[in-house]
């Protein structure tokens, strides 16, 4: 009997873990592609070194960024310094370090 009332919990969390699948950022990112799930290509690829990239310099821009107080100025400055994380990433990635 308790299987049976866990099930529909169980179900409707699948449900919602298959929405994350490829979600963007949730604020939204200057970095297009950019997504918060796993990397859909294959390792050593050079399409995986510039998704990794694209995801290094998100992670980066998201951790620096305040969106309430940050002015145009802040945040052009904050992205110059996730593309540049981001590059050292695909470098990193390309060089398989």
């Amino acid at each position: 009997m308790r299987l049976i009332a866990i099930a529909p919990v169980l179900l409707a969390v699948s449900g919602l873990a298959a929405c994350n699948a490829s979600a963007p950022y949730p604020n939204g990112s200057p970095f297009a592609e950019a997504r918060v799930s796993a990397n859909p290509y294959r390792a050593g690829t050079p399409e995986f070194c510039r998704q990794y990239a694209r995801q290094s310099a998100a992670n980066s821009y998201e951790n620096r960024i305040d969106r309430g107080e940050d002015g145009f100025g802040v945040r052009a400055l904050t992205r110059q310094s996730a593309e540049r994380s981001g590059d050292r990433a695909y470098r990193r990635c390309l060089a398989r370090r």
